[in-house]
This record gives C-alpha cells, structure tokens and sequence, in this order.
C-alpha cells in the first residue's frame, strides 16, 4: 500500500435540495470536480453512479426529507482512487436485484455494480445512510493497456485511456 494513501485526501462535498435539479447539479458538480482533479477519465462512470445514487435517494429518502436531514454528495480523492458517496436520511439499505426483464426500473444499481471496482453503503449516525462507490484511477488505466496490447484490433476511445 502506498504511504501517502493516508496522507489527507482531497474532499469536496455538494448539498443538494429535493427538487428535479438535484441529478443534474451532482452530476455537474462531479464531472467539474475529477476534472479539477485531474481525474476526467472517470468521469462518465462517476457521474453515472452519483447520478443513480442521487435518484435513489429521492426516490426512496423523499419520506424522510421532513426530518431536516438532506441529501448531500460527497467526493473523497486518495491515492489511487476516488470514492462517491451521497448521503441520505434514510435508513433502509440498497438492495442489489435482478429485475424482471420487462421491467422499466431497477437496473439503477445494477449499472453501479458494472461501473465500480466496489460499492457499498454504510449507515450514519443520526444522519441515515451513505451510498458509496470506488472507482480505482491507476487500475483502470493499467486494465485498459493491458486489454489494447491483448487484442490490438480494438478501438478503444483515447478518453478511456487517461
């Protein structure tokens, strides 16, 4: 494990309101953000995952939105990896399904578990819930090396390789 993993990391952190803007402003704020960072490679899988958390939690927090607790993003960068986790004042956990195949909904979290190296959520006092994902930065770029030197006849985007 790297030292500096424990060095402090950079976190940026969104409030958002209850209102249809929500999504967009997250997704905004995260795109802005990795590319700040340095980190734009990730940015369609990130903002795809906050996007699902943050319509998550309107959807299943909205009853527990009187409680004056709201709903928030939070962007935490390390050494390696960068985490995206939104808060909401729920307390009910996700549940990763398989839904049926003439469904409209529920394959929110399944795009999530295809995008991140790992996801999870985990509950904060008094405050609800955190669902977050991981994506790693240096695994990502080495996996998508490795799969161009394996099958060379492959068009691989020149975004998904930085």
């Amino acid at each position: 494990m790297p030292s500096d993993w424990w060095d402090s990391p950079a976190v940026a952190a969104c409030p958002l309101g209850t209102g249809a803007q929500s999504g967009r402003t997250a997704r905004r704020f995260t795109r802005n953000t990795l590319k700040e960072w340095g980190l734009a490679a990730l940015a369609d899988d990130a903002e795809i995952i906050v996007g699902e958390f943050v319509a998550n939690a309107m959807a299943h927090a909205a009853r527990c939105v009187t409680s004056g607790q709201p709903i928030g993003l939070r962007l935490l960068r390390r050494t390696g990896e960068v985490m995206c986790a939104v808060l909401d004042p729920s307390a009910s956990a996700p549940v990763l399904r398989m839904p049926d195949r003439t469904a409209e909904s529920g394959r929110g979290l399944q795009m999530v578990d295809a995008l991140s190296d790992v996801w999870g959520w985990s509950p904060v006092t008094g405050r609800g819930k955190a669902v977050w994902a991981i994506l790693f930065c240096a695994l990502r770029t080495r996996a998508i090396t490795h799969l161009y030197l394996r099958c060379p006849h492959l068009r691989i985007s020149p975004m998904a390789a930085h």
